[in-house]
């Protein structure tokens, strides 16, 4: 049997299990009718759920959706993405013949300062995620907060992994009118298949906010399984918990092996750096585990070391996961 920890969804959630409830939740619809063509009573779910005004949250079809309207809607010049990030930001505006600048940023503390030459330029959007993709950690929220006081343009954050992680930029959207947090329901949640997820900013209850969403554009079976999910999050929580906790015994392990960078992880995945990341996505693959090289990813600095991206998985793969990559690295130092 094969695990694709390729995959960046939930994988404490079962997948028959969680099917099964969301075709529970979708059996009493109309098929033959559409839903709410603004998506108005998943938009009041979500904000009782995430503590933030309803007049502030926009539903679309996934983040997906919704950064590519933002991004079409407000683009007045300038295109920043902090990089590495999802590589949608670089497509939109590569086949708009956008203006775009690509800003890699590694540590932490590289973002402001990699950002000073834009942060004045209120013809800027500026495009990071939080927690990053492949990288994992989630920036310290005083260094959101920063960027928002000093930026003059719109500030796009993805957070569509933020369900795994200890903080959420979603507090901040009553201070700053220019901020819009993305979010999914996509991993922590179960429903990539259903494309659904939501936006909030303060700048949707402004007439003039630059944000054209199209209607009907999530459908009512995405609409009521969520409602479903809302009102009855436990099997999700619990997922949540788990794959905190496994994230961090798999860190651990991964830490154990000697020529291995393990990269802080705030979301459900794990990234490594090491010379031996070829062996080591290989060791994987023979032992059933499918895993992403880094630079394999769309949009990855070339300059960067090398490295292998895993998905946290159940704990009771974890010490087959770390004695693979642990094969990878003694294998090399055996070689004569």
């Amino acid at each position: 049997m094969t695990l694709n920890l390729t995959w960046t969804g939930n994988q404490f959630l079962d997948p028959r299990e969680q099917s099964e409830q969301l075709r529970l939740a979708a059996d009493p619809i109309d098929l033959t009718n559409k839903g709410d063509v603004w998506s108005e009573n998943v938009a009041a779910a979500v904000a009782a759920r995430f503590g933030v005004p309803a007049p502030f949250v926009r539903v679309g079809a996934g983040a997906t959706q919704l950064i590519d309207t933002l991004l079409r809607s407000a683009y007045r010049g300038l295109v920043v993405d902090v990089t590495p990030n999802f590589h949608l930001t670089a497509t939109v505006s590569r086949q708009q013949g956008w203006n775009y600048r690509a800003v890699p940023v590694r540590e932490p503390a590289e973002l402001l300062p990699a950002l000073e030459p834009f942060l004045d330029r209120p013809e800027a959007v500026i495009v990071l995620c939080s927690p990053r993709n492949p990288l994992g950690y989630q920036f310290d929220p005083a260094d959101v907060r920063a960027l928002l006081e000093r930026a003059r343009g719109l500030v796009v954050l993805d957070e569509v992994y933020a369900d795994f992680a200890p903080a959420t930029a979603l507090g901040l959207a009553p201070e700053f009118p220019h901020l819009v947090v993305v979010r999914t329901f996509s991993k922590a949640w179960g429903m990539a298949n259903l494309r659904i997820g939501f936006a909030v900013s303060q700048g949707f209850a402004r007439p003039d906010f630059p944000f054209w969403l199209m209607p009907n554009s999530v459908s009512g079976v995405a609409q009521q399984t969520v409602l479903r999910l809302l009102a009855e999050p436990a099997a999700v929580e619990e997922s949540v918990r788990r794959a905190r906790a496994a994230r961090e015994t798999l860190a651990a392990a991964l830490a154990a092996v000697e020529g291995v960078r393990v990269w802080p992880s705030d979301a459900n995945y794990v990234c490594l750096e090491t010379p031996r990341a070829e062996s080591v996505v290989a060791e994987l693959k023979a032992a059933g585990y499918l895993t992403r090289l880094l630079h394999d990813l769309q949009g990855y600095p070339a300059d960067w070391p090398a490295g292998v991206r895993i998905s946290v998985p159940r704990e009771t793969e974890i010490a087959a996961v770390a004695a693979c990559v642990e094969r990878a690295h003694a294998a090399a130092r055996t070689a004569p």
